[in-house]
């Protein structure tokens, strides 16, 4: 038995309501647009290339006494290709025993020398925080008051602990609040746990609203439900 062919009216409905051509843009406007388009695409391609070129320009560098010593003039890009062997190498011998056993010495010597002790000890745990394995609690995104009451801003639980004062035990979260636009820098700070408020974002989605300055945030009412 054939299938009666369905009418165009079963699944459009009518009238159809045809909406009016806009005017075509002046080419004042078109230039405009484009340009301000062009703009916002080339900011995080020249940051990015910036910051790749002095990275670049860095290593080179470093070990630019290398390359003249032994190749007798200077060669570009044989810093970056040293210090990336240098971290496969690196990475190779921290999945190693006799490996981990060099670098826990190394280690050992470092923390002994009161100037670089600080500089190294600090650099590793921002390393552990960042780490894979230690960022399960680097995953909760909460509301902190801040720098007032009644102002609220986007900040990474880190830990939970209880503190001693006259009324009793009272417990406590520490958070890292980042900065815009570079969320590598912020505070360190501590709350009551009843001053801060739970939120259902992503660490990736609550980078993405700090380094865009909130342009990048989906919904600001919805993020900030019930912060009062």
């Amino acid at each position: 038995m054939e299938r009666k062919p369905r009418s165009i009216h079963d699944s459009v409905e009518f009238p159809l309501v045809v909406p009016p051509k806009e005017a075509k843009p002046g080419l004042f406007s078109y230039i405009r647009s484009r340009l301000v388009t062009g703009a916002l695409v080339a900011f995080p391609l020249v940051v990015t290339l910036f910051f790749g070129r002095f990275l670049f320009n860095l290593l080179d560098r470093w070990f630019y006494p290398w390359s003249m010593r032994f190749l007798g003039r200077p060669v570009p890009g044989l810093g970056a290709i040293i210090a990336l062997l240098l971290m496969f190498f690196l990475g190779v011998a921290a999945h190693n025993v006799l490996g981990r056993r060099l670098l826990r010495f190394g280690e050992a010597v470092l923390t002994r020398i009161p100037v670089l002790r600080p500089v190294y000890l600090g650099a590793r745990e921002v390393s552990r925080a960042l780490s894979r394995e230690r960022t399960q609690g680097f995953r909760r995104v909460v509301l902190i008051p801040f720098p007032s009451p009644g102002a609220w801003c986007i900040a990474f639980q880190t830990v939970e602990f209880v503190t001693q004062t006259e009324e009793g035990p009272v417990p406590m979260v520490a958070v890292f609040m980042p900065t815009t636009p570079n969320p590598t820098t912020g505070f360190f700070l501590a709350y009551p746990k009843t001053a801060v408020r739970p939120t259902d974002l992503s660490v990736e989605e609550a980078v993405k609203v700090v380094i865009s300055g909130g342009l990048a945030a989906g919904d600001l009412a919805e993020i900030f439900r019930g912060a009062r």
